[in-house]
C-alpha cells in the first residue's frame, strides 16, 4: 500500500498507516478531521465499525467512498448507518460495486 501512495506522490509526513483490524485501530486513531474517507470493509461488521469511527470526523463538503457497496453486507451496513444517523445525501453509484456521497452538513 505504501508503494501506491509513493507512486502517486501522496506519501509524505502527514500520512499514517494503522496496522490492525478496524475495531482495534480506528476509534483510537489520532484523527480529528477528514476530507475524504474511502472504505473497503467488504462485510457488515467491518463497514459499520469504520463508519462509526470515521464518519463523525468527516468534514462538511467531504466525501465518503464505499468500495464494496455492491456487496449485500456492506450495503446493509451503509444503509443502516445512514438511516440511524438521518443521512439524506444521495448515494451515487460509481460502478457495479462502488458508491459515494458528499457530506452536506456536520
Amino acid at each position: 500500500m505504501q508503494g501506491n501512495f509513493k507512486r502517486y506522490g501522496f506519501l509524505d509526513d502527514r500520512v499514517r498507516f494503522l496496522k490492525g483490524w478496524f475495531k482495534d485501530t480506528l476509534h483510537t486513531a489520532p484523527i480529528s478531521r477528514l476530507a475524504l474517507v474511502r472504505l473497503d470493509g467488504d462485510m457488515y461488521e467491518s463497514t459499520i465499525q469504520a463508519l462509526d469511527a470515521l464518519y463523525p470526523k468527516l468534514s462538511p463538503g467531504g466525501y465518503l467512498i464505499i468500495d464494496d457497496y455492491g456487496l449485500p453486507g456492506c450495503r446493509a451496513a451503509v444503509d443502516d448507518y445512514r438511516a440511524t444517523h438521518g443521512i439524506k445525501e444521495e448515494v451515487r453509484i460509481v460502478d457495479w460495486t462502488g458508491a459515494y456521497w458528499r457530506r452536506s452538513h456536520g
